[in-house]
């Protein structure tokens, strides 16, 4: 990559050879990469970090408290909620009415958590399509339903109920207008075989119903592991991250497809980097990483 003309202490970089469309989406200036991030609560020198003469961001290293603090973007406070959450409550209480809706394709990530009664709960989905429930527990369904009517004294089963009530209703109004989504790059996610690729064709799909979903501002979370390369960083890594090349160049040749890809922005996060240095076989728990942003927004290149 070169860097010639911006304030970098380098003229060029390296971009791993797995990632060939993501290298092109960066020549054609709709990507870009952001160097050493990471968690930080005050700036600090080397120095200041093994004394300890700073407020350092909890847990440093370990995967769990870290996921946890990336996703909220807020270091010092572990009780923070998300930060795609916390812009979606904002976005809400400016426009005195429900315009954000979060989806996730990986779980309940903490990214997409808001404060509770300002914004709907994300929609879980899976690689698959609609996340309903199990055959078994499908044929209660109007049981629960039935049940989740009755107005109750207690708060806290009247919270329950609602909650309950409007996750049936969400699964059949995504069931109804995603259900039979047709995309152009059906086959290109399709070949990629992978669970990553799966994530951004339901991201896709929702994407192509906005009209029918009534969508304003969405956002997704789809998710990869496997990065903990402390025994195999090689082949671990050329493997992963051609998983997330090829999704990615899917994507965003749907995107464009269906003419949003300018309305369009990914990024990519993680809890922390890995060590430049080898540990005789791998690489081990480091801060900052380095991470893109692609879209047709975005001034790249």
């Amino acid at each position: 990559i070169d860097a010639s003309t911006s304030d970098q202490p380098c003229d060029d970089f390296g971009l791993h050879p797995s990632l060939v469309n993501i290298h092109s989406l960066y020549n054609d200036g709709d990507a870009s990469f952001i160097a050493n991030v990471g968690p930080l609560i005050k700036t600090m020198d080397k120095y200041e970090f093994e004394a300890g003469s700073k407020p350092q961001p909890m847990a440093l290293f370990a995967h769990n408290t870290q996921t946890q603090i990336t996703q909220t973007v807020f270091a010092q406070d572990a009780s923070a909620g998300g930060v795609l959450g916390r812009i979606g409550d904002s976005i809400n209480n400016r426009e005195g009415s429900d315009v954000f809706d979060a989806y996730s394709i990986s779980g309940t990530p903490k990214v997409l958590e808001g404060a509770p009664s300002v914004s709907k709960p994300a929609d879980v989905l899976s690689g698959s399509g609609v996340a309903d429930f199990i055959p078994k527990a499908g044929t209660f369904e109007a049981n629960i339903e039935a049940l989740s009517e009755n107005v109750v004294t207690s708060i806290y089963g009247e919270t329950f109920s609602v909650s309950m009530t409007n996750a049936i209703y969400r699964t059949r109004l995504l069931d109804e207008v995603i259900g039979n989504v047709t995309l152009d790059e059906d086959s290109c996610f399709t070949n990629a075989g992978t669970d990553l690729a799966d994530q951004f064709e339901q991201v896709a799909r929702i994407i192509k119903s906005r009209d029918g979903l009534e969508a304003k501002r969405d956002v997704f979370y789809v998710s990869i592991g496997g990065f903990d390369t402390h025994s195999d960083n090689g082949p671990v890594l050329t493997n992963l991250l051609s998983q997330i090349d090829d999704s990615i160049s899917c994507f965003a040749s749907e995107m464009k497809s269906q003419g949003v890809w300018s309305n369009v922005t990914v990024i990519s996060a993680s809890e922390f980097g890995r060590t430049l240095t080898s540990n005789g076989l791998g690489t081990d728990h480091a801060w900052g990483g380095n991470h893109f942003i692609a879209g047709g927004s975005v001034a790249g290149g």
